[in-house]
C-alpha cells in the first residue's frame, strides 16, 4: 500500500474541508516526508522517536507552539488514516504529547467604534454604498467573511440571511434593522455593478461585475475600520469578535450565540465569556469609586 498522502487528502476534500485546509496539510505531510527522507527513515517505520524529533526540529526553526501544534495534528490525522488502511500497525504520535497553546482572547472592538466606522464612511460611489452593507452584514450577523462572499440575492430574506458556513453546514442568521436598510440601499445601486454579466446571482460584487473575492471584502473592510481605530488587526474577522462579545455583554445565552455564529463546539464559543468578563472588570475598576486600591496614609 503507498503512503502518498494524496488519498488521504482526497478524503478530507470529500469530507468538505476547505481547499486552505487541505493545502496546509499538504505542505505539513511535505516537510514530514522530506524530514523523514534526509534521516533515512520513512513513514511506516518510524516510531515516536522520528516523531520527537521532527517536532524538536520544527521547535529549532523558530516555529511558534501554535504552530507546531497544528503540524503535529496534521501527521496525527494522517497516521490514523494509515493505521485504518493498514499500511501502518500503530500509531507513533499516540506517544507524544501536543505542545500546550494559550489561546488568545479575540480582538474586539468597541460598540462606539464600530458605529463611528459606519456613520463616517463616505456614501458618494456604488462601492461605497456595497462597502456599508457588508459592514453592517459582518457586524449585525457575525458571519465570516467566506460566508458574506459566497451569499447570493436568493440568501437574502426579509428579516434573516440564509448562510452556507464551515462544512456545508446550513444556518439561519437574523438581520438587524440596520442591516436590511443598508442591503436595500445597496440593492438599489447593485445594477449598476453587474456590468454586462446581468445573470451573476452573487449578492456582492466588484467593479467588475464579478462575485467579490474574499480578499477584497478585506481590504474594503480594513480600509472603514482603519479610519476609526488604531488597532494593529482590522480584518473582517474582528467585527464577528464584536458581535459575539456585544451579544455577550447584553446578556445573550452561550447557546443561542454559538448557533448564530455556527460554532460545531461550545468551546470555541466560550472565549467570548472570557472577553466579556474581562471588559467588565475593566469598566468595574474604571467606574466604580472603591475599586481602586486604598490610599495608603
Amino acid at each position: 500500500m503507498k503512503t502518498d498522502p494524496q488519498q488521504y487528502l482526497e478524503e478530507l476534500a470529500a469530507r468538505n474541508f476547505s481547499q486552505h485546509t487541505i493545502q496546509a496539510y499538504r505542505k505539513d505531510i511535505k516537510a514530514y516526508l522530506k524530514f523523514l527522507q534526509n534521516h533515512k527513515r520513512n513513514v511506516k517505520g518510524a516510531d515516536f522517536q522520528d516523531i520527537r524529533n521532527f517536532v524538536y526540529e520544527l521547535h529549532r526553526q523558530g516555529n511558534s507552539a501554535r504552530t507546531i501544534s497544528r503540524k503535529f495534528s496534521t501527521l496525527r490525522g494522517f497516521y490514523r488514516y494509515l493505521l485504518r488502511i493498514g499500511v501502518v500497525s500503530k500509531d507513533p504520535t499516540e506517544q507524544i504529547s501536543t505542545p500546550r497553546v494559550k489561546r488568545a482572547l479575540p480582538d474586539v472592538l468597541p460598540e462606539d467604534v464600530v458605529a463611528s466606522a459606519i456613520e463616517n464612511a463616505p456614501v458618494g460611489k456604488d462601492i461605497e454604498i456595497r462597502d456599508i452593507a457588508i459592514i453592517e452584514l459582518l457586524y449585525g450577523t457575525g458571519i465570516r467573511r467566506a460566508e458574506l462572499a459566497g451569499l447570493d440575492l436568493n440568501s437574502v430574506k426579509e428579516k434573516f440571511i440564509h448562510v452556507i458556513g464551515k462544512g456545508n453546514k446550513e444556518r439561519i442568521v437574523p438581520l438587524t434593522e440596520k442591516a436590511r436598510e443598508a442591503l436595500k440601499a445597496y440593492k438599489k445601486v447593485r445594477s449598476a455593478l453587474v456590468n454586462m454579466n446581468k445573470m451573476e446571482q452573487a449578492l456582492f460584487l466588484s467593479q467588475l461585475g464579478g462575485r467579490l473575492t474574499t480578499r477584497q471584502i478585506a481590504r474594503r473592510v480594513e480600509k472603514l475600520l482603519r479610519n476609526v481605530s488604531g488597532a494593529k488587526r482590522l480584518s473582517p474577522h474582528i467585527l464577528r469578535h464584536s458581535y459575539a462579545t456585544h451579544l455577550m455583554d447584553r446578556g445573550a445565552d452561550l447557546r443561542e450565540i454559538q448557533e448564530l455564529l455556527g460554532h460545531a463546539s461550545p468551546n470555541v464559543t466560550q472565549n467570548y465569556t472570557h472577553v466579556s468578563t474581562e471588559r467588565l472588570v475593566k469598566v468595574y475598576k474604571q467606574a466604580h469609586p472603591r475599586a481602586g486600591k486604598p490610599k495608603e496614609d
